[in-house]
């Protein structure tokens, strides 16, 4: 059946940074499989990740995220973008709890910061303890690769609970868009993960290789409600928009 998405949120001037990068194909399809989901490869067959971490507020209350999406086939989405969650941060407790508890997403509480403004950096700790950093290089002189109006959307599915079933939601990612390329060793990138820390072991484990830096100084993120995976169409998510 076709079931009509709900935007649960829709929030503007949100200070976006994200990372696009590679890792080991054979890596996510094992780590797949048992979800029924594919991992999306490139022109040289590697698996494609996504990290974004956001600045934004929610009825006035600051907060900061990051999530770890790996992008997959898109299933039941023909000719959409989709992505699956590997895992999540949050700068708020509060807010971390209830993405858990009410939208089924796989959460975390940590200190995270995001800077948008060149050099871009983002920044997660738990209890004082570094747990993964990326910095764009200080200094005037780099050029975007692309710029203008850009956006993500699409499906991202999530990890099948015990007796939860399998779930899913819409997310849209929107704004004027500069793209810079990762340059190491001046562009860094360092990953420690802690207790609980599944997702950053992930992109380890996989050898996880950034290539690409996307920023959005004034974005506008979108949510859906959370929805059975078999129970949402493409086409629900393009007949309502904010």
């Amino acid at each position: 059946m076709t079931t009509q998405v709900t935007w649960a949120t829709e929030l503007a001037h949100v200070h976006e940074v994200s990372l696009l990068g590679t890792a080991d194909m054979a890596f996510w399809q094992k780590r797949l499989q048992g979800e029924d989901l594919a991992p999306a490869a490139d022109e040289h067959g590697h698996a494609q990740l996504l990290i974004v971490a956001a600045d934004m507020r929610f009825m006035g209350v600051r907060f900061c995220e990051l999530s770890f999406s790996v992008l997959v086939e898109p299933e039941l989405h023909v000719g959409q973008q989709a992505a699956y969650l590997v895992g999540a941060f949050n700068s708020r407790r509060f807010f971390a709890w209830y993405e858990r508890r009410v939208f089924a997403t796989p959460y975390q509480h940590a200190d995270v910061r995001v800077s948008a403004a060149l050099p871009a950096t983002i920044d997660v700790a738990a209890a004082g303890v570094p747990l993964f950093e990326a910095r764009m290089q200080a200094g005037a002189g780099r050029a975007p690769t692309r710029s203008g109006e850009a956006a993500w959307e699409g499906p991202i599915f999530l990890p099948e609970r015990q007796g939860g079933g399998r779930k899913m939601f819409f997310a849209r990612l929107r704004g004027h868009t500069q793209a810079y390329p990762f340059l190491p060793p001046h562009d860094t990138l360092a990953i420690t993960p802690g207790p609980g820390g599944e997702a950053l072991q992930a992109l380890l484990d996989s050898g996880f290789a950034a290539s690409e830096w996307v920023i959005r100084a004034d974005a506008r993120h979108a949510k859906s409600n959370t929805y059975p995976r078999s129970a949402a169409q493409p086409a629900a998510a393009a007949q309502e928009r904010a």
